[in-house]
């Protein structure tokens, strides 16, 4: 139970546009494929910049949106797959630059469900008591784990992050759901570097610390999962998809957005994509989705909202809730 009482968002000053990338990996098939999933330019981080950057920047703007001192957030939760650095959590370092002093801090990892886990976890702490006020972003900078010449992963990611505060609201029902499908574990990650296969020459030379994809996802693997998600969801309230006004999906692929809004019955002015302008950002391109809606006014105070997101894992995670 919470209300979003501010949002925020930054992205890094690189541009790379599709024609960047059409120029070194070749037009075709490139292009069909940037125009089927929807992707029409991406940010990168500057050498000097990391995850934890990127947090404080959006932190600091929803903070400022909400009019919240740092010292009120009593719950501080990062979602990212990108880490700063392997130990201590991202958290650590934005907590000390922000000054969210009286703040609980940790990171999520599920890939890119992990700013619908991480809100779902926060509103589950928020108490009124204790946890009055939370602080939830999604960061990522993978574009510091790309293989420059992979024609195949590199040119789906780009770097961003968004940010939330919470507060508590006893008269705000929430639904939430979290599954996952850990059959799909090794389709798709960065798989050196951590306790498995350590840091070493060899894995730097088979270049394992840098994101792949092993094997390919089912293409219709979000559009089979996210409209039962969803149905499910909206169920816990006594909902069906007609009554959300805005839903926000994993920006990943634009067909799939328009394939469940067809599935729906929905029009196309009841979600909002970014992917266009900014690209996929992983675990921060629904925070930056919902939090670009709502400064355009197509999200409202009273709107009924709907998360749907998903990511490497296979981690899928859903939550509805009024704006």
């Amino acid at each position: 139970m919470f209300k979003i009482i501010g949002t925020g968002m930054y992205l890094p000053e690189k541009l790379v546009t599709n024609e960047d990338l059409f120029a070194k990996f070749g037009r075709d098939p490139l292009e069909k494929i940037m125009s089927r999933i929807g992707h029409g330019a991406r940010y990168y981080c500057a050498p000097n910049q990391c995850s934890a950057d990127l947090a404080y920047e959006a932190a600091k703007k929803a903070l400022e949106d909400a009019k919240v001192d740092p010292k009120e957030i009593d719950l501080q939760i990062i979602s990212t797959d990108t880490p700063s650095q392997l130990s201590p959590a991202t958290g650590s370092e934005v907590q000390y630059r922000l000054g969210t002093a009286n703040a609980g801090v940790f990171d999520v990892n599920c890939a890119c469900a992990g700013f619908v886990t991480a809100l779902d976890i926060a509103a589950h702490y928020l108490d009124g008591k204790q946890y009055k006020k939370a602080l939830v972003i999604g960061t990522y900078a993978m574009s510091k784990f790309l293989d420059p010449d992979d024609g195949m992963a590199t040119p789906l990611f780009g770097d961003g992050a968004g940010a939330m505060v919470l507060s508590y609201d006893a008269a705000n029902k929430t639904a939430s759901i979290l599954k996952a499908d850990g059959q799909y574990w090794d389709y798709m990650g960065i798989y050196g570097g951590g306790s498995r296969e350590p840091f070493s020459q060899q894995v730097l030379d088979s270049k394992k610390h840098t994101v792949k994809i092993p094997k390919k996802f089912p293409a219709t693997l979000n559009k089979e999962h996210w409209p039962p998600l969803l149905r499910e969801t909206l169920a816990k309230m006594g909902l069906k998809p007609g009554d959300v006004n805005m839903y926000i999906f994993t920006q990943i692929r634009k067909v799939t957005v328009n394939e469940v809004m067809e599935e729906f019955k929905l029009p196309m002015d009841r979600t909002h994509t970014i992917m266009e302008k900014w690209g996929y950002t992983g675990s921060a391109c629904v925070p930056m989705a919902l939090h670009d809606a709502i400064k355009q006014g197509k999200v409202k105070r009273g709107d009924r909202v709907a998360l749907c997101a998903s990511g490497g894992g296979y981690s899928m995670a859903s939550m509805v809730f009024t704006y």
